[in-house]
């Protein structure tokens, strides 16, 4: 399934908050730069569609933000609400604003869950003229040889599972499909870089939070994670990625 027909698959979009801690133990935090860039658009009000457990929502919060998030499952929201977050349990398609409008509406690692045929009429109605729509999603790619080695494991033991790691399509020349209609303009488009470097447990930890990964087979799921710690104990231990978030941030006009 295309990265676009993501929301079809709504078993696979509402898989998160079966493994919600791990979710919230094993993803990273989002980079400080982003959530600077962020708080400098001075957004009285901001929308958090997709909080999942928080982790955006909590940033732009401690950057002096006030944040109300959409979720539409009740594991993840409630870790949110432990962090503090206001939460309403419901998907953005669905939910009623109640008149409430918006200065900045984010999404993070959610926004391809989101109907396209209604997220950007909707996203549209909740912004005051001027506000922001900022979505971004991360990536972590591992780096070196390890790689091919993790290709044949997945062959064997996944074949249908994208492989954790594996390298990114370039984000070079992407077009933000928000620009294409009449409601907004396309601002800015960056990657923020950083690395990870991970032992067996944690990078086992990060990929069981990928929807794929998590609805597998359980005793597929653990033959191919032991294989894959394996790996990584023969080559010293840890792993190192290439990590970033790819930005794309649209006005609305």
């Amino acid at each position: 399934m295309s990265f676009s027909a993501r929301h079809l698959d709504r078993a696979r979009a509402e898989s998160f908050g079966a493994a919600a801690e791990d979710y919230d133990r094993y993803r990273p935090t989002y980079p400080a730069d982003l959530m600077d860039d962020l708080a400098r658009l001075r957004a009285s009000e901001v929308l958090d569609v997709g909080c999942g457990t928080g982790k955006a929502a909590a940033a732009l919060s401690a950057r002096g933000l006030s944040v109300f998030g959409i979720e539409p499952d009740h594991r993840m929201a409630q870790v949110a609400r432990h962090r503090g977050i206001r939460v309403e349990t419901t998907t953005f398609e669905t939910w009623d604003p109640r008149g409430r409008r918006f200065d900045l509406l984010v999404s993070a690692d959610a926004w391809h869950w989101v109907n396209p045929a209604e997220g950007a009429g909707k996203a549209a109605r909740v912004l005051v003229p001027g506000g922001h729509i900022a979505r971004f999603w991360s990536f972590h790619v591992l780096d070196g040889p390890i790689l091919e080695d993790l290709g044949r494991i997945y062959a064997e033991h996944a074949p249908g599972v994208e492989v954790g790691g594996a390298r990114q399509k370039s984000t070079a020349g992407v077009r933000d499909p928000l620009s294409a209609g009449d409601d907004f303009v396309s601002v800015a488009q960056r990657e923020y870089r950083w690395s990870l470097t991970l032992n067996g447990d944690e990078w086992i930890g990060l990929i069981s939070t990928f929807s794929d990964h998590h609805r597998m087979d359980p005793r597929s799921r653990s033959v191919l994670f032991a294989k894959i710690r394996g790996l990584i104990d023969d080559r010293g231990g840890t792993v190192r990625t290439t990590s970033g978030t790819f930005l794309q941030l649209a006005r609305r006009v």
